[in-house]
């Protein structure tokens, strides 16, 4: 049986352990873990310097080539897609800067009269179901084949609509002209997209130009309601990729990202995933070069190319790898420096000169 003194003796030792404890640490250990601390907490400090730095002047490299590539813009791309069919699908107005510059370089790479297909927020909000419903049952009514198989019944009437666009734009041997403009006549009626231009017998390639998340939300909207569409959203615009990739025509992907992050955008949708191997993804829509680096990736989708390009954490490459394209980083980076040399000559010629001026001055003073 356990005693006193057994309980005596324990509290004993653990207050002899505190005290141990407690003189280690005030005195040989104390200087020691101090020092270690101290150097653990510099070093994290040096190279957090260390990553500002190369994150800034990686900053000022990408400023630079996009000022670089957008000033060249005409030039780089003129003649590549000479006699082509592009049509530019995109999904909010805010794209609509983006969007105007990406057709004067389709026009200048020799594309005749780009079709630019608008959708609108009716094909996957859900204030838009009944005229979803109404278009899907009119479009059963006259060409059912043109929807994709769906034997179980998973894909929403948002992501049958949006199916549809890209097998309307390919065309195919089963969809006449007449039949393909009355499903279009369809879509337009409904409210689900506007075309701006002429529809060509067949489209040779697509760019879709996706805007920022944020800007198709609505504030108005509770918590279910914005749920709702969000999931809407993504099953409209995945079911929509998924058929342009399975049409093989040459396609780009091409998603507003501010603040370089492409981590909430219809890229994370694409990006990774063998699905959608074979379409080209750009970020940076919104910047001064994204439209630029659209055209540039559907120049080489035409060639047979792909890849991902621009600068978030995903992208593959800065720009693609064309005869276009070849030693622009080196040359942005040699007109920088030239820039700077020459700005350097100008202030110390100033400088010269003003100390120069300032002789003469002196001099009649002591006279």
């Amino acid at each position: 049986m356990i005693d006193f003194r057994y309980h005596l003796v324990s509290l004993i030792s653990v207050f002899l352990a505190l005290a141990v404890g407690i003189v280690l640490g005030a005195g040989p250990l104390r200087e020691n873990l101090g020092d270690q601390l101290a150097g653990q907490v510099e070093q994290l400090r040096t190279e957090q310097e260390q990553l500002r730095t190369e994150a800034e002047e990686l900053s000022t490299r990408h400023d630079q080539l996009a000022t670089f590539i957008a000033e060249l813009g005409p030039d780089l791309v003129d003649g590549t897609l000479q006699g082509r069919q592009v049509a530019v699908l995109t999904d909010d107005s805010s794209t609509r800067p983006g969007i105007e510059r990406m057709m004067s370089l389709l026009a200048a790479a020799g594309v005749d009269s780009p079709l630019r297909v608008t959708l609108q927020p009716a094909l996957w909000s859900p204030d838009g179901a009944a005229q979803r419903s109404d278009a899907l049952a009119e479009i059963h009514r006259i060409a059912p084949a043109a929807l994709t198989d769906d034997p179980d019944g998973e894909l929403t009437d948002a992501a049958q609509l949006s199916g549809l666009i890209p097998t309307l734009l390919h065309g195919g041997d089963e969809l006449t002209p007449e039949l393909r403009s009355q499903l279009w006549d369809v879509l337009v009626e409904q409210q689900l997209v506007t075309l701006d231009g002429t529809v060509p017998p067949q489209i040779d390639a697509v760019v879709y130009a996706a805007a920022a998340p944020e800007e198709l939300a609505v504030d108005s909207e509770d918590e279910a309601a914005a749920t709702e569409r969000g999931q809407s959203l993504l099953a409209s615009q995945t079911h929509l990729l998924s058929v342009l990739a399975e049409t093989g025509m040459p396609a780009v992907v091409s998603a507003a990202t501010p603040d370089n992050d492409a981590s909430a955008s219809v890229l994370r949708t694409v990006r990774g995933d063998r699905e959608f191997d074979g379409l080209s993804t750009t970020d940076r829509l919104q910047e001064a070069d994204g439209p630029l680096l659209s055209v540039l990736a559907l120049v080489e989708q035409v060639r047979g190319g792909s890849g991902s390009y621009g600068t978030t954490a995903d992208a593959e490459h800065r720009l693609p790898a064309l005869p276009e394209t070849e030693g622009l980083e080196e040359q942005a980076g040699q007109q920088d420096q030239g820039g700077t040399q020459e700005q350097d000559s100008t202030e110390e010629q100033g400088g010269t000169q003003e100390q120069g001026g300032a002789a003469p001055s002196d001099g009649g003073g002591e006279g």
